[in-house]
C-alpha cells in the first residue's frame, strides 16, 4: 500500500531511509523515550500547503534501527504553535505519498486510492496489508498498515507503519 513518502526532493523509504538523513536535510530536533524494546525516536516537521497547515511526525522504533519505520501526517488548526524542536518546511517543500492521498482529500478520493478499509470505527479507518517477500536471507513477511482519520468528510490524518518480520 504505502511504503514511502516524498518530502520535497527526498524520497523517504520506510525501513530504508535513516532518520538522521531527514534531520540533516530539513532540521528539527529528535525526541526520544523508552529503551530497548520500548524505544521510540521521532522528528517533527511542520509546513503549509494549499489546504492549510500540517505536521509530519517521522518515527523510528527499536526494530527500525535508526530508519524511518512509520509516520503520521495530519492537518493542524491555524492557532497551533510548535516549539523550536519542530523543523519548519518551506512552502515550496511538498509532502507527497506514492498514491493520490493527502490530508484534505475527500472520502471519495480516499476510497478510490485505497478501496474499502479492513475495519472502521467512527471516524477512523484502518487498512491492513500483509504479504511475503523473498530476500537474500530467505522469505520474510511485510506488514503495512494505513490508519485514516476523517473530519467533515475529508482526510484529517494519515498514519502509516511498515514492519518486516522474518
Amino acid at each position: 500500500m504505502v511504503k514511502a513518502l516524498r518530502i520535497s526532493d527526498l524520497n523517504v523509504e520506510l525501513e530504508e531511509t535513516n532518520m538522521k538523513q531527514v534531520q540533516e536535510r530539513f532540521g528539527g530536533t529528535f525526541g526520544t523515550q523508552g529503551d530497548a524494546g520500548d524505544f521510540l525516536e521521532w522528528l517533527c516537521l511542520s509546513g503549509r500547503d494549499v489546504d492549510g497547515r500540517f505536521v509530519l511526525w517521522l518515527k523510528s522504533g527499536e526494530m527500525d534501527a535508526g530508519t524511518v519505520g512509520s509516520f503520521q501526517w495530519r492537518r493542524v488548526p491555524n492557532e497551533v504553535r510548535f516549539d523550536a524542536r519542530c523543523g519548519t518546511l518551506p512552502e515550496a517543500d511538498k509532502v507527497k505519498l506514492p498514491i493520490p492521498l493527502y490530508p484534505g482529500a475527500s472520502e471519495s478520493q480516499l476510497f478510490e486510492a485505497l478501496g474499502q478499509p479492513t475495519v472502521g470505527h467512527g471516524n477512523t479507518l484502518l487498512y491492513v496489508h500483509e504479504h511475503d517477500e523473498a530476500g537474500k536471507n530467505g522469505t520474510f513477511t511485510v506488514l503495512n498498515t494505513v490508519s485514516i482519520v476523517l473530519r467533515d468528510g475529508a482526510v484529517w490524518a494519515i498514519e502509516v507503519l511498515k514492519v518486516s518480520m522474518s
